[in-house]
């Protein structure tokens, strides 16, 4: 067994005042092996690969331990990490190493927890700012059904002795994901949900919208261009797409085109975009399907027409689907331009949280009759 051990610097998580010697023995003012009582027993407490997460607010630093020859080891009892505690009088410290969301994932990877501490643990690691770390503990251990005692114990975490100094950022956008994992509404990183359906109007209008990957292309096919209006708005702003484009996405791309000395955009202009739109399918006298990523730039929702789906595939779906296709249309692409199209992808990670914005927002409108 590797015995480890995290120290802040030098000094002792417990004692501050008491620094560690490195590569030497270290000994420890009382040690009492066969006292029944904790602090009559005295001595250094370590742990093991398997178990040292769970102790991060003990130290930033974390070392590799020795026990000297004929030193007696004591397998502490407790409940958090049974075989995670040890005690010795006198140890060795060496092979500091700053602890990083990198190394923590290393230890992650190598740990044998009971299920609760690793909700805990995953509190003590935000707290850290190990933010990746606790995205894959999500992804491994959180689904729908256990995510509400996942956060009782997460918050449980956050208390006096634990919270000091923690980074509040990645503490709570950890706790966001979680939440979002337990919305019955909401997108989420690792858990896919059903496309999300609501009447606005009684307008023959679909709006269809979703995440890159999130599989909107693949629902609007199920609307037969013979019977509906198919509208892909990348068709009709995407230059490259646009010179490929047939039927009426080619059609109000010259419109558009046509009408503006400068072409809006559907970040800034979506509004306008909108309704231009509708007014122009209007000749067609079919069912209108709108098939547009940048709903969530609406600036006024009310002007949104019939019925709003918004697809809620999961983030990570999104992302790997997004990268099997951009495989799938450049074979011949290098692992470095693949690896720039990931980075730049992993963006998806921050821009779903406007979906989700535009989701509650809708989720509060009432629906209205058409005028």
């Amino acid at each position: 067994m590797k015995y480890v051990k995290l120290i802040y610097g030098t000094a002792s998580g417990l004692d501050r005042n008491f620094h560690y010697k490195l590569d030497e023995v270290n000994v420890a003012a009382k040690w009492n092996p066969k006292a029944t009582d904790w602090d009559e027993q005295g001595g250094f407490n370590f742990s093991n690969e398997e178990n040292i997460l769970r102790w991060l607010a003990r130290g930033d630093t974390l070392y590799d331990v020795i026990i000297p020859e004929g030193e007696e080891v004591l397998d502490v009892r407790n409940s958090k990490t049974p075989h995670g505690i040890f005690r010795a009088g006198k140890i060795i410290v060496t092979n500091p190493r700053k602890m990083t969301d990198e190394l923590a994932m290393e230890l992650y990877k190598k740990s044998a927890m009971p299920e609760l501490t690793y909700y805990k643990t995953m509190a003590a690691m935000a707290m850290k700012g190990f933010k990746e770390t606790c995205l894959q503990l999500i992804r491994d251990r959180v689904t729908k059904e256990n995510v509400d005692l996942v956060i009782s114990e997460y918050e449980d975490f956050n208390r006096p002795g634990h919270s000091e100094g923690m980074n509040e950022e990645v503490y709570y956008g950890i706790l966001d994901v979680l939440k979002e994992i337990q919305s019955d509404l909401l997108i989420s990183i690792p858990i896919d949900k059903e496309p999300y359906e609501k009447d606005l109007t009684d307008d023959a209008v679909i709006n269809l919208t979703g995440q890159s990957g999130s599989g909107k292309s693949t629902y609007a096919r199920k609307y037969n261009p013979e019977e509906y209006v198919v509208v892909d708005t990348d068709d009709i702003f995407n230059e490259d797409r646009f010179h490929h484009a047939t039927g009426i996405n080619h059609e109000l791309g010259q419109m558009f085109r046509e009408k503006y000395e400068t072409m809006p955009t559907l970040g800034n202009d979506f509004d306008l975009i909108y309704q231009d739109i509708l007014d122009y399918c209007k000749r067609y006298d079919k069912p209108i399907v709108i098939d547009c990523a940048q709903f969530h730039c609406v600036k006024e929702p009310s002007i949104l027409k019939g019925k709003m789906v918004i697809m809620r595939t999961s983030i990570d779906n999104c992302y790997q689907r997004c990268l099997n296709r951009y495989q799938k249309e450049h074979p011949n692409c290098s692992q470095e331009e693949l690896n720039d199209y990931a980075n730049h992808k992993k963006s998806i990670y921050k821009w779903y949280k406007g979906s989700n914005r535009f989701l509650e927002k809708i989720d509060q409108m009432n629906k209205v009759k058409s005028k």
